[in-house]
């Protein structure tokens, strides 16, 4: 199994799925998992991921499924999640055992930055008071500030590289 993994997280409108998708597509070898699209797959009954342990657990289930059979089909993959500390240190042990090079970074932005490009996205899209509070959440999470990345001014191109190439990121 080769491949590395990336988990691109933060809050709701922070970027993680413009900045992960434009990743996916910049690597030779890679796939895509979207952690909102994993969530909306249970119909009937299906209870949102932040008010349901229950629900949480079977996306990041999932995602780890994927993202095993992407590994074993030696592709690199991307993770699009609103995805906390506690959680990836959980889900992501295995595969460090195992070798493979994961990554976790949590997208930031400057609070009128960010609140700004939520308002900017279709309204169907926009989460409104959920940024505020998934802000609020990852403040006050135990997650070490190193593995916060500020995107408030820095291009595209440069949040990729330095997920890349700085160590801070890189989970042991």
């Amino acid at each position: 199994m080769k491949g590395k993994v990336f988990i691109i997280s933060g809050p709701a409108g922070v970027g993680k799925s413009t900045t992960a998708k434009n990743f996916a597509e910049r690597l030779k070898k890679s796939a895509y998992i979207s952690g909102d699209i994993i969530s909306h797959m249970p119909v009937s009954g299906r209870k949102k991921p932040w008010e349901s342990d229950i629900a949480r657990e079977l996306v990041w289930k999932n995602i780890v499924s994927l993202c095993n059979n992407f590994l074993d089909a030696e592709y690199d993959v991307i993770i699009d999640w609103v995805a906390f500390w506690d959680d990836v240190k959980k889900y992501t042990t295995q595969w460090i055992k195992q070798g493979i090079e994961v990554r976790y970074v949590i997208l930031w932005a400057d609070e009128e930055i960010h609140l700004n490009r939520d308002l900017q996205r279709p309204t169907e899209k926009q989460m409104g008071e959920r940024v505020q509070i998934l802000r609020k959440e990852f403040l006050h999470s135990d997650t070490p500030s190193y593995l916060f990345l500020d995107n408030t001014s820095v291009n595209p191109e440069n949040i990729i590289q330095l997920i890349q190439e700085k160590s801070q990121f890189l989970l042991v």
